[in-house]
């Protein structure tokens, strides 16, 4: 064999174990609009998080009597809040792991807007706190994945997306408490117009998290 074949045969080996080397995946880069959609869901999100029970309590005298509650059921109203916070709480993690924390508060809010929209038109005591259960347990799922979120998409700003979501929070809070009365007079005195309003601003959160 002449040494031109030999040479010959040793490329090809060389070949035939050298394995084919690919080229790296790119790296997972976020769209653009990303960021921005979050930051305005976070801030709809924490919004929302209290006007269910405070405005319920600006009105809680009108809606008794409008129902016709009984002590009883009333002080069980009352106690859902803190009911609903500790069984569905609990479950968030275990949701999030599953379908992940965008799509969990998404369905929280949904849950909020879909109880806000039904307990204004409910005609007994039963139908009320059944709507009124299922937005608490709406914002029990996103008071706890919320964090989450920060974290997760913004973890080199997490102090100014926490700050941001608090100061949104409370601010939600306190606009329940304050214009749920006014309101109510403005738009003819009802209090189930009253609480339908708080609705309006949970439909408007639902949407920032439809496309994350």
């Amino acid at each position: 064999m002449s040494d031109e074949e030999i040479q010959t045969m040793n490329r090809a080996a060389v070949v035939r174990t050298t394995p084919d080397r690919q080229p790296p995946a790119p790296a997972h880069v976020a769209p653009t609009w990303l960021g921005p959609v979050l930051i305005v869901g976070i801030v709809l999100a924490a919004l929302n998080l209290r006007p269910a029970i405070t405005s319920l309590g600006a009105l809680f005298e009108e809606t008794r009597t409008g129902l016709g509650m009984s002590g009883t059921v009333a002080g069980l109203i009352t106690s859902v809040p803190a009911l609903c916070f500790a069984v569905f709480g609990v479950t968030a993690p275990r949701l999030s792991r599953r379908f992940g924390p965008a799509a969990v508060v998404c369905a929280g809010m949904a849950a909020v807007a879909t109880g806000l929209l039904i307990r204004p038109f409910a005609t007994g005591a039963a139908g009320f706190l059944a709507a009124s259960a299922l937005s608490l347990a709406g914002i029990a799922l996103t008071n706890v994945l919320l964090p989450v979120i920060v974290k997760r998409y913004f973890p080199d700003r997490v102090g100014t997306m926490t700050g941001l979501y608090s100061m949104s929070l409370a601010a939600g809070t306190s606009l329940a408490a304050a214009a749920t009365v006014p309101l109510t007079a403005a738009l003819g005195g009802s209090w189930r117009t009253g609480l339908l309003v708080w609705a309006v601003l949970a439909l408007v959160a639902v949407l920032p998290w439809l496309p994350v």
